[in-house]
């Protein structure tokens, strides 16, 4: 087709007709008709030979920025940017640039590109990764970002094989890939691209594999082994801050087909003997991370304290989106969108250790559970607690036509309600713990508002498919969380707007 570049005068140049342009500048029209030769050629006419060099350039670098618009962004290995960081060198060359400040911290600043990594890398302490820019625009947080503008690490391996030894391997820095974050670490502007095509069967009740983890145990009990994620200490990771980031969006748009899909002989999960049967043992090639954000248990009883992580969003997990485990408090995670999850979107699992002050404000969860279609998976999800706060929570979710029932039980785990309060994993919930919903909406994938008078009140929902809608208080009206055991003993007051907490 045509091609248009922009003529000094400003108005368009059709480059399809410069041959014409230059036959007319090279011939000359002959007296009885016909076109000859200009015995001078193109020097008999030095003005028109002028302007079709300046033609001839404006072409070129049309074709230059052609070619720059669709050329990749630059790819950095993992080697030419990860030593410094971990030998604790700040350089005033390079790709990525280090200042430091008075109190002893390092600001490493990236600029746009790729930049891989292999291994699962910890982060020193006081140390700043800043990136070229904001990768969201949280008000349409489906919108891709340019990345040729973006600052992106890429996982150059991932899980794909169901028997991989993920969980109790001996050393999680060559099994495992991402980030792990020492105290006083801040992690702004930056996505993250995980190849994960597979939750492997030692993680199925979760021990980690988070593009961002804080430092902890490798087993989700850190009585299992002496292991530490990343090669850390163990101890709790405080004062961690993760703004302006991006998940697993880089290959989104190619995988998204596969998002939900169903694959033979892939959900026979019957009686939980996972060893013999193919309860998701298939890749379903989603390329994701494990989780996107995963506080571990700690060495210490101080626990992971002072976590904020704001202007989230995460495309697909094979695991979970956000799930903080064992002793977490005084921790934020505030707008946020965490979508496509192979578990629950946002979890606080305590087990017996009881975070508390723990608030998730103004997050959205988006078919939780999709990538085990029908299996696990809630948007919001408490496992032991002593105090949490949700604020102005939004959860989007399907009505399942077809559950997956529980091994031995007539029943599902996979979008029963908008919260769910366990008891499994070592859920405790001591007698003064208390869980708060201040403002929340529960639709579905159309906008539609779910409603108490079409779920169940009360009860289980079997394998109906239907949600799950619970009275706090006697009088009070009937708000979207679930009790599944009645051994609970936590108090949850649910807030709304014209009658105030109940």
């Amino acid at each position: 087709g045509a091609h248009t570049a922009t003529h000094m005068s400003g108005g368009p140049l059709r480059t399809d007709r410069l041959p014409l342009a230059l036959d007319q500048a090279c011939h000359s029209s002959s007296p009885a008709g016909g076109r000859q030769p200009n015995r001078r050629g193109c020097r008999a006419h030095p003005a028109r030979a002028a302007l079709l060099v300046v033609a001839v350039l404006l072409v070129a670098s049309r074709l230059v920025s052609v070619l720059l618009f669709r050329a990749p962004p630059p790819r950095h290995s993992y080697r030419t940017w990860s030593e410094a960081i971990k030998r604790g060198e700040c350089r005033t060359t390079g790709p990525v640039v280090c200042s430091l400040r008075p109190n002893g911290s390092k600001v490493y600043v990236f600029p746009a590109g790729i930049f891989e990594i292999d291994e699962q890398l910890l982060i020193p302490e006081k140390v700043t990764i800043i990136g070229a820019r904001s990768p969201n625009n949280m008000a349409r947080p489906d919108e891709t970002p340019d990345w040729k503008e973006q600052t992106l690490f890429l996982a150059t391996r991932g899980v794909s094989e169901y028997r991989t030894n993920y969980c109790h391997a001996d050393d999680m820095v060559s099994t495992r890939v991402g980030f792990v974050l020492s105290s006083y670490v801040r992690v702004i502007n930056v996505s993250y691209q995980g190849l994960d095509v597979i939750r492997p069967m030692d993680n199925g009740a979760l021990c980690g594999g988070g593009a961002f983890e804080t430092k902890g145990c490798a087993e989700n009990d850190c009585r299992a082994s002496a292991v530490n994620n990343g090669g850390s200490d163990g101890l709790g990771s405080v004062h961690v801050t993760l703004e302006n980031v991006r998940l697993n969006d880089y290959f989104f748009a190619e995988d998204r087909s596969k998002i939900g899909a169903e694959m033979s002989g892939n959900a026979e999960c019957a009686s939980s003997d996972f060893s013999r049967e193919c309860c998701f043992c298939q890749p379903n090639g989603i390329r994701s991370t494990q989780v996107g954000i995963w506080c571990p248990e700690t060495r210490d009883a101080a626990g992971t304290r002072h976590l904020t992580v704001r202007n989230l969003v995460s495309r697909s997990q094979q695991a979970d989106g956000i799930n903080l485990h064992g002793y977490v408090a005084d921790a934020l995670i505030e707008h946020a969108t965490v979508q496509n999850t192979g578990d629950d979107a946002f979890a606080l699992w305590g087990a017996e250790r009881l975070p508390e002050r723990v608030t998730f404000k103004k997050v959205t969860a988006v078919r939780p559970g999709v990538l085990r279609p029908g299996w696990y998976g809630n948007c919001f999800a408490t496992y032991g607690l002593r105090s949490a706060s949700f604020v102005n929570i939004t959860c989007v979710d399907s009505v399942l036509p077809a559950p997956l029932p529980q091994p031995h039980r007539d029943e599902t785990r996979a979008s029963t309600s908008m919260l769910v309060v366990y008891t499994s994993f070592g859920g405790v919930y001591p007698p003064d713990s208390r869980i708060l919903i201040d403002g929340w909406a529960f639709v579905d994938r159309d906008g539609l508002p779910f409603t108490a008078a079409a779920g169940i009140t009360g009860g289980s929902p079997g394998l109906s498919g239907a949600k799950v809608w619970t009275v706090p208080e006697p009088g009070a009206a009937a708000a979207p969380y679930y009790l599944p055991e009645r051994t609970q003993r936590v108090r949850v007051d649910v807030c709304d707007a014209d009658v105030g907490c109940g």
